[in-house]
């Protein structure tokens, strides 16, 4: 809030502009429902993720020591759950809320320092992510297919919920989740079914390229039944060609899908990462310097305002390649600098005089 107070053009009282995000008692829903109809692009794959939101202190809503992918290890953060729309050629927020632990919804006391509406209860990540999912599909987004990691594709009750919705998906799992093969006794975890399977079936595939080259590794795909539940789903088994790194997911596609559509399907996840990083570092999702509840959803929506606003500037020329958000801030700053210069009569005129009369360089 400091660096966008520093920067408006018309300065106003700091605490006029904190109390607008952080107090102020405006909903953030109906902004996002907007933000959601105003995408050019209405049909796409919408991929599913949280982030870890690192911080220092014990009160803001929703911070303790838990997994943050951010940091790679437990730590003392806040954790996001978001969605995204993959389009044709860029990607869209949809939604984004805050994930409560027990901690925070069962303590009246912190309830009431962070202003936590009565309203808001405990819900599981996966819950809140299939929420998300059903928000999209009420604003009339085409979703052709739900992609997300394994800590939501592990669980039972996510797919089950994507199927009830008549979706479709490619999940990546654990290796540890048991899956039963025609004419086995027993079910098996994926990874001793992987470990299964002669080297000759494993097949290269690629699925795009990166800054390095062509992105590529080895799988092999067989039909199987998840436990707890019915019917068969894809198995999609990835080796990586330097080491002998393994991945595995579920898909729901028709048992006439190739290869080549499971892969690609599977491995279109890599824009939400993406998303995040610029989120965070171009636009600071990251730093939000509040500790309410309605601070927090205030702060997200305002940035993700301001992320689909550079993503409709990208589309202005579809025949030139998009600017990537630091080219966009640097131009920001220069624009701003000019505007400045242009206010202040003191350093217009330094600025003509050096033009007459440049100082002399030795």
């Amino acid at each position: 809030m400091q660096a966008m107070h520093g920067r408006v053009s018309k300065p106003i009282h700091y605490q006029a502009l904190q109390h607008f995000v952080t107090h102020s008692p405006w909903p953030d829903q109906p902004l996002w429902d907007r933000l959601n109809d105003v995408i050019p692009e209405r049909r796409g794959v919408l991929a599913i993720d949280d982030t870890g939101l690192p911080k220092q202190g014990k009160h803001s809503v929703g911070v303790k020591r838990q997994y943050s992918g951010t940091l790679g290890k437990t730590g003392n953060c806040q954790v996001a759950v978001s969605s995204l729309l993959i389009g044709t050629a860029l990607v869209w927020p949809m939604r984004c809320d805050l994930y409560l632990p027990r901690e925070w919804t069962d303590d009246v006391a912190r309830r009431e320092a962070v202003d936590l509406p009565s309203r808001v209860r405990f819900r599981e990540k996966w819950r809140i992510a299939v929420g998300q999912v059903r928000a999209a599909l009420k604003r009339g987004i085409d979703v052709t297919a739900v992609v997300s990691d394994a800590d939501y594709g592990s669980v039972v009750g996510f797919r089950h919920g994507l199927e009830r919705l008549g979706l479709r998906y490619a999940v990546a799992i654990r290796s540890n989740l048991r899956v039963w093969q025609a004419g086995a006794r027993r079910a098996r975890s994926v990874a001793a079914v992987a470990k299964r399977i002669p080297g000759r079936q494993w097949r290269r595939v690629c699925w795009g390229h990166g800054t390095k080259g062509p992105l590529a590794a080895r799988f092999v795909a067989l039909r199987v039944r998840p436990a707890r539940s019915r019917g068969e789903r894809w198995l999609l088994c990835e080796r990586s060609l330097a080491k002998d790194d393994r991945k595995y997911y579920l898909l729901n596609l028709d048992a006439s899908a190739s290869l080549k559509a499971l892969v690609t399907l599977a491995r279109c996840r890599w824009p939400i990462e993406q998303q995040y990083r610029e989120l965070k570092d171009e636009l600071g999702w990251d730093h939000f310097e509040g500790r309410t509840f309605r601070g927090w959803n205030h702060h997200s929506v305002l940035t993700a305002i301001g992320f689909t606003f550079l993503q409709l500037e990208r589309r202005r020329s579809p025949d030139e390649r998009p600017p990537t958000l630091p080219q966009i801030r640097f131009w920001v700053r220069e624009i701003m600098a000019m505007l400045y210069i242009a206010s202040n009569r003191n350093l217009l005129n330094l600025a003509i005089s050096f033009q007459r009369d440049p100082p002399l360089r030795i």
